[in-house]
């Protein structure tokens, strides 16, 4: 089955409740889960805090971040109308500045691809290690925010779907040459 979008959901794949914690998967495997999800009373403003990954995809070297951050906001506009803005803390735990600073730069970056205004990074005020920093800002529901949010998440969807058809012929492609060097071995 050829991966077309990831699916998000409350717990148990049951039907997702808005302000609930937000189950996503990738077909039938849950890759991880976005806690806590704050709604205004009016409901129109929900803000979205931290990613939290399974550990199957901890495993993984594949980073997912940007597409998980798209589909959520693809989801939430689509199926809940009054929903007029979207704000984010996004935080990461990294041991290094660098590191850090670089995961949280392209986290901007994409946030001001799809636009988000008030886009900031800040250190976390409350971190023991120097490279976790928090990415602010605030998406709003509008016609040119929906189509740089579709271009971006159909770019996503592309590259998330590239790696996952690599990703067999690698693994074929180290077994053929296994096979290639025991064969050699043999000959001797």
């Amino acid at each position: 089955m050829t991966f077309k979008e990831l699916r998000i959901s409350g717990p148990d794949f049951a039907p997702y409740v808005l302000g609930e914690p937000m189950y996503v998967h990738d077909r039938s495997v849950q890759l991880g889960t976005l806690d806590p999800i704050h709604v205004t009373r009016a409901g129109t403003n929900v803000h979205i805090g931290r990613f939290i990954a399974t550990r199957f995809l901890k495993a993984g070297k594949r980073n997912i971040d940007p597409l998980v951050l798209l589909e959520v906001i693809s989801f939430i506009s689509e199926r809940f109308l009054a929903v007029q803005t979207v704000s984010f803390s996004l935080r990461s735990e990294v041991a290094s500045y660098e590191d850090g600073l670089k995961i949280a730069s392209a986290r901007a970056a994409l946030l001001q691809r799809i636009g988000t205004h008030r886009v900031t990074i800040s250190p976390q005020p409350d971190s023991t290690t120097p490279g976790n920093f928090v990415v602010h800002g605030v998406w709003a529901y509008n016609e040119l925010n929906l189509a740089a949010l579709g271009q971006c998440l159909k770019l996503e969807r592309e590259i998330y779907r590239d790696c996952e058809v690599l990703a067999p012929e690698a693994r074929r492609s180290l077994r053929s040459r296994l096979r290639r060097l025991l064969s050699r071995d043999e000959n001797f």
